[in-house]
């Protein structure tokens, strides 16, 4: 079952202004709130493509990487991916910004917006070249 799916720019405008919101409330603690995989199991620690491996290369830590999903845009928006561990979980919303003049692949989902809580489940340079249009471009 392919778990991807292109979501209406309505829907991605929605999810961004839902993730703004919650980066932004006063109660919302970085270091508590935004929950970051560095490595995924089966990724090696020598992986230029792993999100730990490039929060290094670019200096950053989770401070930057809230600053970074703050500034998503729709125009940046790549796709949508239903959580296949459980498709009544929020699904992740996927998107290629440039960063430091290199392409990074971010993938976040707002786990819960009422405990503010947001997943990036990637945050790592692309592997593959981004697609040469975008759905909202």
């Amino acid at each position: 079952m392919d778990n991807r799916i292109i979501s209406s720019e309505e829907e991605v405008r929605i999810f961004l202004k839902e993730l703004k919101e919650v980066l932004s409330n006063p109660m919302f603690v970085v270091s508590r709130d935004l929950d970051i995989m560095m490595k995924k199991k089966s990724e090696s620690p020598i992986d230029p493509y792993t999100t730990a491996n490039t929060l290094l290369e670019l200096e950053f830590d989770s401070y930057d990487v809230y600053s970074q999903l703050l500034a998503l845009d729709v125009r940046e928006y790549l796709e949508t991916i239903i959580d296949n561990k459980d498709p009544e979980l929020p699904p992740f919303f996927a998107f290629g910004k440039v960063i430091q003049k290199k392409d990074v692949y971010i993938k976040v989902k707002i786990r819960d917006s009422m405990k503010r809580k947001v997943f990036c489940v990637s945050f790592h340079f692309a592997r593959y070249p981004f697609p040469q249009s975008r759905p909202f471009e």
